[in-house]
């Protein structure tokens, strides 16, 4: 059961890499497009009409990338104080039906977010040189951060399944991207 928990693991965090550098892409796309804005209409005089909207695009994808990094890193927001008075065990069932309501919304979040996919496909960005489905900035990003967060929270709920029955060494793979959060964080 361990090495399939590695594997799992070695393939989220795969996934975080990638995310990581489409993040950083979407930042640098962010501030080239708004200094070049910034360039073009005070220096220039002659404003580029499509990079505002540009960046607003690599912002919205940034941020929903961030969100699903955010999860593998174990940077959420979370409330333990009371979790951490409980035996192992019993934090392990806390933190397993704590995914398991995680994992019920996101699946919910990606089967509703396909009704809209359609929907924004329909139309196309405003002021872009090329035409580009609306759903690819708005509906997409939410659905792949969704999906990604879908699979790390389905990780974690092994792990604690795992705590539960009793299986050595599970507790240490609670941390997708590595080593546990600084000191003063509650895992």
């Amino acid at each position: 059961m361990l090495a399939v928990l590695d594997l799992y693991r070695g393939l989220l965090r795969l996934v975080g890499k990638l995310e990581r550098m489409l993040g950083v892409a979407c930042i640098a796309v962010m501030v080239s497009t708004i200094t070049t804005q910034v360039f073009t209409r005070y220096v220039l005089s002659r404003p580029i009409i499509w990079v505002e909207e540009l960046a607003t695009y690599s912002f919205i994808w940034g941020a929903f990338l961030g969100a699903s990094l955010g999860l593998k890193h174990g940077r959420h927001v979370r409330i333990e104080t009371f979790v951490d008075h409980l035996p192992e065990r019993a934090r392990s069932a806390l933190r397993l039906l704590v995914n398991l309501v995680i994992l019920a919304v996101l699946w919910h979040l990606v089967r509703e977010v396909g009704k809209v996919i359609n929907i924004e496909s329909r139309s196309s960005s405003v002021s872009l040189p090329w035409p580009v489905p609306r759903a690819w900035f708005y509906s997409i990003p939410l659905a792949v951060s969704c999906v990604s967060m879908t699979a790390t929270c389905a990780y974690f709920a092994l792990v604690e399944t795992c705590g539960l029955l009793g299986v050595s060494g599970a507790g240490q793979r609670r941390h997708v991207m590595g080593a546990p959060p600084p000191a003063g964080v509650q895992t």
